[in-house]
C-alpha cells in the first residue's frame, strides 16, 4: 500500500484509515495532509459490486484496486464513475 501511495505522489507522512461499514471487502483510504488529496485502495483478491455501490466513487475520486478483483464489466462501469488504476 505504501509503495502505490509513494507512486502516487504522496508523503510518507500520509495517513492510512480502514473504510468502516462497507461489506464484503477491505478498503482503505489514504490521505496525504500535505496536500489535502486522497485515494482509496482495495488489495483484495475479488471486488464485490457492493462495495462499489456503498463507495458511492465520483469523477474526482481516485480508485486504486488489482486488476485480477475485477472482471471487464465492472472495470468499465468503474472507470466511468471515478479515475480507476489498476495494479
Amino acid at each position: 500500500m505504501w509503495e502505490v501511495a509513494v507512486k502516487e505522489g504522496y508523503g510518507l507522512n500520509s495517513r492510512v484509515e480502514r473504510l468502516e461499514g462497507i461489506e464484503g471487502n477491505t478498503v482503505f483510504r489514504v490521505t496525504d495532509p500535505n496536500k489535502d488529496q486522497s485515494f482509496l485502495i482495495c488489495l483484495d483478491d475479488s471486488l464485490e459490486p457492493e462495495t462499489l455501490k456503498a463507495l458511492g466513487l465520483r469523477k474526482d475520486d481516485l480508485s486504486i484496486c488489482r486488476d485480477a478483483a475485477l472482471n471487464d464489466e465492472m472495470a468499465a462501469n468503474l472507470a466511468l464513475q471515478c479515475r480507476l488504476e489498476t495494479i
